[in-house]
């Protein structure tokens, strides 16, 4: 069974505005990590970070969100081993690589698992001033459950849901760990359209029409063009455009393409 550990922690201080900011001397105030191993949630405080190491040294995957800019560059210095060497999936750099933008861990969680964050990081940092361990463990251990409930969803469905910042409207992402190699997706397209065979694929809207965001369609390729694939769509008998990217199945049909003509789509899917 792979040992998955998913990693938050909060800092004593907050860092200094600026993409150049190092927070290495922020200080940890508390950490916390599920582990899939048994299936527990821990707090650990200063004094026990070398218990949360060696933790982290012997997991198979380190899950976490914004971890590779923050987490564990103020966790290091704690550490006597490089956490870079250990494999991480960071959840925001993983959603910002596809959409181009950032979003925040509370917009995730709020339109994905209908839930929110329970306070802010610099309520982390008064409640460890003003030593109220009780509940800076129980708001650093909820973003840990969000955090994990985030990758679950992602893996089981392919993609994150987020409220869109330019039309409000709720929007999904695929992610990487949810979803097959594109290179492979890639070969059985080129393969579709060499052979001149219809394909199944199961597609993952950008927007929910009222039938879910993840759909299975039966489509006839027409051209491709990098990430782009033109296509007769079978449901809607019409030709439509679908993203590479956004294909998180594919299967070769045996059925032959039938001659149909080429029309530019008026609707992206």
């Amino acid at each position: 069974m792979r040992k998955e550990i998913v990693l938050d922690l909060e800092t004593k201080s907050a860092p200094l505005a600026g993409e150049g900011r190092d927070v290495r001397s922020l200080g940890v105030s508390v950490a916390g990590a599920w582990s899939s191993a048994d299936d527990r949630f821990r707090a650990y405080r200063e004094p026990e970070l070398a218990l949360l190491g060696r933790a982290l040294k012997g997991a198979d995957l380190i899950i976490g969100f914004f971890i590779n800019r923050f987490d564990l560059p103020v966790l290091q210095p704690y550490l006597d081993f490089d956490l870079r060497d250990l494999p991480v999936l960071d959840i925001f750099d993983d959603v910002t690589a596809k959409l181009g933008h950032r979003v925040s861990l509370a917009s995730l969680a709020q339109a994905t698992l209908g839930e929110g964050k329970t306070g802010r990081g610099l309520d982390a940092i008064r409640w460890y001033e003003e030593g109220e361990w009780q509940r800076l463990e129980e708001y650093c251990l909820n973003d840990v459950r969000l955090t994990r409930d985030l990758y679950r969803y992602g893996r089981d469905h392919g993609h994150l849901l987020f409220e869109s910042y330019l039309d409000g409207k709720t929007v999904s992402v695929p992610v990487s760990w949810g979803m097959p190699d594109e290179s492979e997706i890639r070969a059985i397209v080129q393969q579709a359209k060499t052979e001149a065979r219809a394909m199944e694929i199961d597609y993952i809207s950008r927007e929910n029409a009222g039938d879910g965001f993840l759909k299975k369609r039966k489509i006839e390729i027409q051209t491709v063009r990098n990430d782009e694939i033109e296509a007769y769509d079978h449901l809607r008998q019409e030709v439509r455009n679908f993203r590479v990217g956004r294909i998180a199945g594919a299967r070769l049909l045996d059925e032959p393409v039938k001659p149909r003509p080429v029309v530019q789509p008026l609707f992206h899917v």
